[in-house]
């Protein structure tokens, strides 16, 4: 496997647990008793799950191009 394959595949598989990581502290930063889900669940999911997890999808396919390419297939 070359090392641009390893490399995408190691941002891939990190970047999924890296959102999850970053989607927890955002929600003990801004949840407080009370408050209205909205408040949180919107600016989260645009600024945190979608970006974060169109990353995960972008290398994981960028390194299944390039694996794919260097076998010939």
């Amino acid at each position: 496997m070359s090392r641009w394959v390893r490399l995408l595949t190691a941002l891939a598989t990190l970047s999924l647990p890296g959102t999850f990581l970053a989607a927890r502290i955002d929600f003990v930063r801004r949840h407080s008793p009370g408050m209205a889900p909205q408040k949180y669940w919107l600016p989260q999911l645009t600024r945190i799950w979608l970006p974060g997890l169109a990353a995960t999808l972008i290398f994981a396919l960028c390194a299944f191009a390039l694996h794919r390419r260097a076998r010939g297939d």
